[in-house]
């Protein structure tokens, strides 16, 4: 019984000991100058800015005209807006420019086949395959230029508070 009790505070003390290591730890994988996204639900919603400055224990956020200091004990999670590659942007914008090219087009083709006009021999047929595959070609042309150009950003999780585990093994 004295074995375990002794076991039992020499788990516990090195808890305590660890979650201050913990806190002291500046964040990798983030530098200054980065637009970052600090959760500490203790100090309010997440913190949004540029980072300034990041000391042992403290991170400090420049957020508009203010630099907030914030305790590492308080964060739970640190995020870094990360820019897409042009690869990653070209795939996203003709994921978004071809569907929308070919609606346009098709929609512009029955627009113009007008609906059984006598004049028109077999020309105003293919205007509704002319015109989406026309929409479909320049919508997705245009998605991968503009997809290239401006690839956006993300959000990545830098760093995040670690989970101590704990176990238990008692002998009855």
């Amino acid at each position: 019984m004295g074995r375990t009790r002794a076991g039992f505070a020499l788990v516990a003390a090195g808890m305590l000991l660890a979650s201050g290591k913990v806190a002291a730890q500046a964040p990798d994988g983030v530098a200054v100058g980065d637009s970052v996204r600090v959760t500490a639900p203790a100090l309010g919603p997440g913190i949004r800015g540029e980072l300034v400055a990041a000391s042992g224990d403290t991170v400090y956020v420049r957020r508009y005209a203010a630099t907030l200091a914030v305790p590492m004990s308080r964060v739970d999670r640190i995020d870094v807006r990360r820019r897409r590659s042009a690869l990653r942007g070209l795939g996203r914008g003709v994921a978004y420019g071809a569907p929308l090219g070919f609606a346009a087009g098709l929609l512009l083709g029955l627009t113009v086949h007008g609906g059984g006009n006598p004049d028109c021999a077999d020309d105003c047929n293919q205007a509704i395959t002319i015109g989406a595959a026309s929409g479909l070609a320049m919508g997705t042309v245009l998605g991968a230029v503009i997809g290239v150009s401006s690839p956006g950003s993300r959000w990545e999780r830098a760093w995040t508070r670690p989970g101590i585990a704990l176990a238990l093994n008692v002998k009855l």
